[in-house]
Parts: C-alpha cells; structure tokens; sequence
C-alpha cells in the first residue's frame, strides 16, 4: 500500500471518529434516543469533502476504502448468512430482478426516442440502474466503446439517484412494507450501486436494530450484480454481430470469468463455512463470541465505508450535468422504484 494511500486512509478514518465521538451529543441536542452512525458517517463525508479542498492523495485512499473496504464487509457479512436463507432469498427476488431488467430496458427504447442525442449515455445508465451501478457501467462501457464524458456523466447520476434513496428508503420501507423480506428485496432491487444499498441496509439497521434486512438486501443486490455475467458476454455477442465480426469461444469465456466480483464469491464462500459451522457447533459458546466480534469488525468497516462513499459524492459536478441526463436517471430511478413496490405485492412477499 503507497503512502499516499495511507494519507486518505487516515483522513478518512479520523472524520469517521469524529463522526462517532459526535453522535451521542447530537443525539442529545436533538433530543432523540439515538442517531443512525450510518447515516452520519454518509453525511459527514459528503460535508467534508464539499466543503473543504482535499489533494488526490487523500482521494486515492478514500477510493481504497470505498471499493476494497466496502468489499471485506461484504464478504465478512457471509458468516451472519445461512445457506437456507441465501437460497430462499434468490428464489423470492430473482424473478422481481429479471421484470424490473425488462422494464428498465423497455424504458431504455421510449427514453432513446425521446432524446435520440442521449441514447450512449441513456444505454449507460439504463444498465447502471438495472444491475450494479457504476461497477455495471465501467465494465460494460469498454464493451460498448462508450465516450469518456458519457461514462463520468452516467457514473455522476447514478451516484445522485442511489444516494437521494439511501437518505429517502430506509424510512420508506419502514412506513409502506411489513415483512423483512420485503423490505430487504426493495432495497437490494430498487437502489442502484452496491455500496448505496449497504448504505441503505446499514441506516436501517441503525434506525430499526433489524440485521435481518441488511442480509436479505445484501444477497438480492449480489445476485443482481451477477447478471453481469450473462450482459457482458451478450452485449459482445451482439457488438460483434453488428460489426459482423466472428467472436472466438475463449473471448466469451474470460468475459464470463472477469464478470463475475471475486468479493462475491468470498461472500458465498463465508456462507458455507458458517452452515457448515452452525451444524456441528450450533450452541457452541466459542462460535457465538466470534460472531459477535466479526460483527463488530463489520460494523466499523461498513462505517468506513460509507464515510468514503459519502465523500466520494461531488455535489457540484453532479449539478453541473445538466437537466436532461438528471430527468433520465430520474425516469430509471421512478420505474424502479414503482415496479419493485408493486410486484412485492404482486408476489405475496409483504406477508
């Protein structure tokens, strides 16, 4: 690790400390029991590095934390989850996955009659919605010969979307759904990026001291973000046809091994071991203090996390867009938004 890395690393650990220091006498001063460090972790983030100029040291090592912090969490998350309950999950939320897809790319063809000018970065963003936000949008905009200032503008407005919902879906869900499997699958679906969904999951969980949420919208999320695996091999297919090009077989599979997040695989991994576990040392004392430890790591990486997340969030370069890509990641945002509401009920989930 470079020390420009460990620079950000520490900036970013000590606004996340002064975060934490800071919640008991806000939550005084505001008179309620208790504030979600979640939520505080984001807010701060997105505080400090608006208000304040940071080098691109400092912003080397908030990326670090973002994306490789962010993602031993995830992974670390996979011990609290049974295999049972990872199956049930994908059984319940892979069909509101596969129609919201549908609608989004129906969506996709009205949007790109609309505003034929903005059909790049509506393709764009239409796939950041749908699957896993700007990890969907960096690894298919290579593919799709995507221009730079399509791709920066469409990772800007996903950031917008998912972050106004990380700050709106937690008491949302709170208020309009009844079981945690709802709940979970609203947020696992209807948020667009990986981390804002944790972020989501995270305030909740704060809010609610409800865990049982966070894991079903993690594992919806993570099966989401494997339908990368079947885009990215299909968008190549059909590149290539249009360009009549003969795409070889080991082309379609390296596409298919470097879509698949290897913090995904981890997390599946740590799922094993805990069933495997929870079989022969159940009521084990031993087992249980580890288990409340590791969730004490998580919760401290999660809180890294989102501080990074948060100060990640460039107010200013996503008001400088202009209204038309905005209003477009708003009309993915909407349909998402009303599909997953609708087809919970549809499906009988909310019981």
């Amino acid at each position: 690790m470079t020390s420009s890395k460990i620079i950000g690393i520490t900036v970013i650990s000590l606004i996340y400390l002064f975060t934490v220091f800071l919640s008991q006498p806000l939550s005084y001063i505001l008179n309620l029991s208790s504030l979600p460090i979640s939520l505080l972790c984001l807010i701060s983030g997105i505080l400090f590095f608006n208000l304040f100029q940071f080098s691109e040291r400092v912003q080397k090592g908030r990326d670090f934390i973002k994306k490789n912090i962010l993602q031993l969490a995830i992974v670390l998350l996979g011990i609290k989850i049974s295999f049972v309950q990872l199956a049930n999950v994908s059984i319940q939320s892979i069909s509101i996955i596969i129609i919201v897809f549908l609608l989004i790319l129906l969506t996709y063809l009205v949007l790109s009659k609309l505003w034929p000018i903005q059909k790049d970065l509506s393709k764009l963003l239409a796939i950041g919605t749908s699957i896993c936000g700007v990890t969907a949008i960096m690894a298919t905009s290579s593919v799709l010969k995507s221009k730079d200032n399509d791709v920066g503008t469409a990772i800007l407005i996903v950031i917008l979307w998912g972050s106004l919902a990380v700050l709106i879906y937690p008491f949302f869900i709170e208020w309009y759904f009844i079981s945690d499997l709802a709940k979970g699958i609203f947020l696992g679906v209807g948020i667009h990026d990986t981390s804002q969904v944790l972020a989501a999951s995270m305030v909740y969980s704060d809010l609610y001291h409800n865990d049982k949420v966070l894991e079903i919208a993690t594992i919806t999320k993570l099966l989401r973000n494997l339908f990368l695996v079947l885009l990215i091999p299909s968008l190549l297919i059909l590149k290539n046809r249009k360009e009549n090009e003969t795409l070889k077989n080991f082309q379609i599979l390296k596409s298919i091994k470097n879509s698949i997040p290897l913090f995904v695989i981890g997390f599946i991994f740590l799922i094993i071991i805990r069933t495997i576990i929870d079989v022969f040392y159940l009521n084990s004392y031993t087992w249980e203090n580890i288990i409340v430890i590791i969730e004490n790591v998580i919760t401290i990486l999660f809180g890294l996390a989102l501080t990074a997340l948060g100060a990640s969030i460039n107010l200013k370069k996503i008001f400088n867009q202009g209204l038309i890509p905005i209003i477009i990641g708003m009309m993915y945002s909407l349909v998402t938004f009303f599909s997953v509401c609708i087809l919970v009920y549809l499906l009988g989930l909310n019981i």
